[in-house]
């Protein structure tokens, strides 16, 4: 797989769970919604969550007390989103494969990567995913000199094992690199998570210039 193949990002609506819609108005978090719509809209800067077929290339959440409020799919991140734009996944089926949500639009096709990162990592309050070529390219680099964890080897985004094996190589650490895919940085809060991401984009780009 290539992480810079269309088909492998999540730019579509794509879901392999059914969504179940309790509500189409999703609880209001002010400060935290403020702070993922910010960081969006680095991300786009940055160029973290390219634009492919129209939509952003990437999701990021925060925790909520009922589960966390994640980006839509096909969320374009540069568009001023607001915290309506967001959707807050309040229950995950495993059994089922179902995933049940308050919010206008569907969660991103990567939403059960993100509950099975909060679900192992109580102290994580953020998740961030983006997509990052130069990231790929110097993952070993990362993870030498930086602790990026990287997963053994890519597999289809928005499935079981992709959600299961991404979050076990994340394992203790806050940033992992999936393979062929893109990368996710994790913290106790957006801000942190965002700037970690960042750091990472910047340290990969260093160290391709040599």
């Amino acid at each position: 797989m290539s992480g810079t193949s269309e088909e492998n990002r999540e730019c579509g609506i794509r879901h392999t769970f059914t969504v179940k819609v309790r509500d189409r108005l999703p609880n209001h978090y002010p400060e935290e919604a403020a702070r993922l719509a910010h960081w969006c809209n680095v991300f786009d800067a940055e160029g973290l969550a390219p634009v492919v077929g129209g939509a952003s290339a990437g999701n990021l959440s925060f925790r909520t007390p009922r589960g966390f409020m994640i980006t839509a799919t096909r969320s374009t991140l540069k568009s001023g989103l607001g915290w309506r734009d967001f959707v807050e996944v309040v229950r995950e089926d495993l059994l089922g494969w179902e995933i049940h949500v308050l919010g206008e639009r569907p969660p991103s096709s990567d939403a059960f990567l993100h509950g099975r990162i909060y679900a192992a990592r109580p102290d994580v309050g953020a998740v961030l995913h983006g997509h990052d070529d130069v990231v790929l390219e110097r993952a070993d680099d990362l993870a030498r000199l930086h602790g990026a964890r990287v997963t053994a080897q890519a597999r289809r985004f928005g499935t079981r094992m992709d959600a299961e094996e991404t979050a076990e190589a994340l394992g203790d650490g806050s940033f992992v690199i999936r393979r062929g895919h893109g990368f996710a940085a994790v913290g106790k809060s957006v801000d942190e998570a965002g700037a970690l991401a960042v750091f990472m984009h910047r340290e990969a780009v260093r160290l391709a210039r040599g």
